[in-house]
């Protein structure tokens, strides 16, 4: 398996209901991405994992949440299925972790929904830490609902002080792992709604 991966991430809100579940699956399958981090899934267990796996056609690794909230998974296309290793993740659906065996070296990915609440969030990401696996290279993605700046991260106008608590603990978790924001590294001064580190 050679050149550059793709990936996506997405908040579902919920997808329980197998019409809305098949509608997700198959607008990833049309994107051709080849890993898919989904939040808020709210799948349950292994059974959902052995139906859902087989309604999108490849792999798929979670954690787990309850029917109405949380649910973590990652979707990996089927070309790169064989390539899975070892995998991690909490008990409360809010981290899952993949590691890839890829022949230029192991790379770990890693999904996240962090607590909307401010102070569960800040807890959160002081803990994430012993949830990433390893020292391999780690691309970290997900819904960490909080962003470093209301008005250019966020399409809502909310502007509360809440939006932002966690962002120090993520950024020092980031500063920690020598992680950057590759859309801004690449596009720096760019306006958009994505999280990044100053």
């Amino acid at each position: 398996m050679t050149g550059p991966l793709s990936l996506m991430t997405l908040n579902v809100n919920g997808m329980r209901d197998s019409r809305k579940r098949s509608r997700i699956f198959q607008f990833c399958k049309s994107l051709g991405v080849d890993f898919v981090f989904l939040q808020e899934t709210h799948i349950v267990n292994e059974d959902d994992v052995y139906t859902w796996s087989y309604e999108w056609g490849g792999g798929l690794h979670a954690s787990f949440g309850s029917s109405s909230s949380c649910g973590s998974v990652i979707l990996v296309s089927p070309r790169w299925t064989f390539l899975v290793g070892k995998v991690d993740h909490d008990h409360e659906g809010r981290v899952i972790c993949i590691t890839i065996k890829h022949p230029c070296g192991n790379f770990i990915l890693c999904n996240v929904y962090a607590p909307n609440q401010p102070t569960d969030r800040r807890d959160f990401f002081t803990t994430l830490p012993s949830f990433v696996p390893g020292c391999a290279p780690c691309i970290l993605a997900g819904d960490f609902n909080c962003v470093p700046d209301t008005q250019f991260d966020r399409m809502s106008t909310c502007t509360s002080w809440s939006c932002g608590v966690g962002m120090a603990e993520l950024d020092m978790f980031t500063k920690n792992h020598d992680m950057v924001d590759v859309w801004k590294v690449q596009h720096p001064g760019l306006s958009v709604f994505t999280w990044h580190r100053p």
